[in-house]
Formats: structure tokens, C-alpha cells, sequence
């Protein structure tokens, strides 16, 4: 996973062909599942373009990502860009390896 850190880092993960932005707690036991289950993604998908987002540390990151993509933020939650647009999204328990794998397969 790649840790978006700036504003500049935002844009560039928003304009990927197609990119999956992890929005993460380190304060919340659902966020810490969710987690688990990225870990599983890119054991299976090591290639996967998976960006994180620390909502605790860079809340400012999550609050922009939030403003670009006019969706509701949420924690933990994970969003799959495809050439700017949001083609899916999830968050809490809703966030499982093989959901993510089958949508961002759909994405392309």
C-alpha cells in the first residue's frame, strides 16, 4: 500500500487509470478488519494500486478525497477510481479481499 501524504499525491491516485484508496483508522476495530482484508487482497493481487489514507494523521488527505469524489467519508472505507470517476465503493464490514479484487477486475 502506498500512503497518500499530500494533496498532489490525491490527484495523481485520483487521475490513475485505476487506483483503490484505502481510508483507514488506527483507532477502530472495524478499520483493523478492514485492513486484514487489503492485506489479503494484495497477497493474491500483488500488483493491486492501492493507496492508504491514515484518517487519524492526515484527516486533511480524507477530507479532500472526500470533496473530490462527493463521497460521504467514512472509516474505514474503500473507494476504486477509474480515470478519475468512482466506479465503487464500501466501507466497514462491507470491505472483504474478494469484493475488492472483483471490482477493481471489473474497473479493468
Amino acid at each position: 500500500m502506498r500512503r497518500l501524504r499530500s494533496m498532489d499525491e490525491v490527484r495523481e491516485a485520483l487521475l490513475q487509470p485505476v487506483a483503490i484508496i484505502f481510508k483507514h483508522s488506527t483507532r477502530c476495530p472495524s478499520s483493523a478488519a478492514a485492513y486484514s482484508q487489503m492485506e489479503s487482497l494484495l497477497k493474491t493481487n500483488p500488483q493491486a494500486p492501492v493507496w492508504l489514507v491514515d484518517v487519524i494523521e492526515d484527516r486533511d488527505i480524507s477530507t479532500e478525497i472526500a470533496r473530490n469524489t462527493s463521497v460521504r467519508h467514512e472509516s474505514p472505507q474503500v473507494l476504486i477510481v477509474k480515470n478519475g470517476l468512482i466506479v465503487w465503493h464500501a466501507s466497514h464490514y462491507g470491505i472483504t479481499a474478494e469484493a475488492v479484487a472483483r471490482e477493481l477486475l471489473q474497473a479493468g
